[in-house]
């Protein structure tokens, strides 16, 4: 769009009011006052010279997204609309003045004039002027076509009860399914068609929405990491709280790599160094501390239960490998490990390592079915050899064979040399255990 600004033609511009009165529409026409002269005047130069911008084209069900808890945002379509139209100060002053003055001639008045109400919408939208927006869409009859769209937004927004969207005369495929969902809740088929509206780029403003319903589907034709990544591409649009969400989320099926790169993001740097020291500690990859190593080093060949002491009071029993926790749980320290394990959880419930400790535990006590439930949360370490066996063995215990054996002969294949491996699998395949 190119502003056309001449030297002589701004100061020309007075805003007098006019005495003339309205005159009285005719019967067969469709009710449309007279304009003032300040209005006539004013929407004519505006559009001398803005025609094509945003003030005239602005669509009111553009500004709005939805949110990732279900809900409905104002989202503005120009943080600095005036500076992106290319108009120097003095006309920014001038034409500030032209639009709230042509506001004020609209108030308390009935239009029907698409112009008018495109100017004095995009205006205040783009000021973000939401209740004076309100004020607007009353100088406007219900069944004019622009003004039920503002009236649409302010209904999606909670400013206007949804009996007045209900006016309208026609509203489109989408304006019904977000009303169906605000009342009611969408049925799966019809969260399938909002899912296929956002992905299809159809329908972006509706992105939260999508999420809102997908969050937990991290599998399937339609899945949530689709939607993910259109997030991670308008991060600047989500609030504080949406963010914490969507990156707890996101947290639970990506890996580590897709999380640094977005935590990097959003997150100042010394919050990000301190969410991978978080990330080494839960990793069971954070560096024992220098005094745990001397002793370590001091004490190369002493034996699991003297290690075991040590670990204890370093806090880091968790870090034992699995096959070392199973022994010491069937000696005499048994007791004592399940008090190290209580106040470990305490401190670092989230971390992989404990939550492998807790597996073991649970298969020690042939609570098999939580073992397997569990080897998730452990991260990486459910793929270890050790691991690996744990669960061959609660797959065989509770019927599973077919996956037990398989397991167990990848182990064999891995370990050739292992004559255990090989008499475990030769008794399950006998089914003599």
């Amino acid at each position: 769009m190119q502003v056309i600004s001449r030297e002589n033609d701004w100061p020309e511009i007075t805003l007098s009011h006019s005495d003339s009165e309205v005159g009285s529409p005719t019967k067969k026409e469709i009710p449309f006052p007279k304009s003032s002269p300040e209005v006539v005047r004013l929407k004519t130069k505006i559009l001398e010279n803005y025609r094509g911008s945003v003030l005239t084209h602005l669509n009111p069900l553009d500004c709005f997204r939805s949110d990732l808890f279900g809900g409905f945002a104002f989202l503005s379509p120009r943080k600095d609309w005036i500076a992106d139209e290319g108009i120097t100060e003095r006309e920014e002053r001038l034409l500030r003045l032209f639009l709230e003055e042509l506001y004020e001639e609209l108030k308390n008045h009935v239009f029907y004039d698409k112009d008018l109400f495109s100017i004095c919408s995009a205006f205040l939208l783009c000021e973000d002027r939401l209740g004076e927006y309100l004020e607007l869409l009353n100088s406007f009859p219900s069944n004019f076509s622009d003004a039920s769209k503002g009236r649409a937004l302010l209904t999606y927004l909670g400013l206007l009860p949804k009996k007045e969207s209900e006016a309208s005369e026609k509203r489109s495929r989408v304006q019904r399914l977000i009303e169906k969902h605000s009342l009611e809740g969408l049925p799966p088929e019809e969260q399938i068609e909002i899912y296929d509206l956002v992905v299809s780029g159809q329908e972006p403003a509706l992105l939260g929405t999508a999420y809102y319903y997908f969050r937990m589907q991290a599998q399937g034709l339609r899945n949530v990491k689709v939607l993910d990544s259109m997030i991670v591409r308008r991060l600047s649009e989500f609030t504080f709280k949406e963010m914490e969400l969507f990156l707890k989320d996101f947290e639970t099926r990506h890996s580590i790599w897709n999380r640094y790169n977005l935590i990097k993001k959003v997150r100042r740097p010394s919050q990000v160094k301190e969410w991978l020291r978080e990330e080494k500690k839960k990793n069971g990859r954070e560096e024992l501390s220098s005094t745990l190593k001397e002793s370590i080093l001091e004490k190369g060949d002493e034996s699991l239960f003297e290690r075991y002491q040590l670990y204890s009071k370093q806090g880091l029993v968790h870090t034992l490998r699995p096959f070392e926790l199973l022994t010491l749980w069937n000696s005499t320290e048994a007791t004592k490990l399940d008090t190290d394990l209580i106040e470990i959880e305490k401190k670092v419930p989230e971390s992989y390592l404990t939550q492998r400790m807790i597996a073991v535990k649970e298969f020690r006590d042939q609570r098999f079915s939580a073992f397997l439930e569990r080897l998730p949360k452990t991260g990486r370490f459910q793929y270890t050899p050790e691991m690996v066996y744990l669960r061959a063995v609660s797959l065989l215990e509770l019927g599973n064979a077919t996956e037990g054996v398989r397991l167990l002969k990848s182990l064999v294949y891995k370990f050739p040399d292992s004559d255990f491996l090989r008499l475990v699998l030769d008794r399950y395949q006998k089914g003599e255990v």
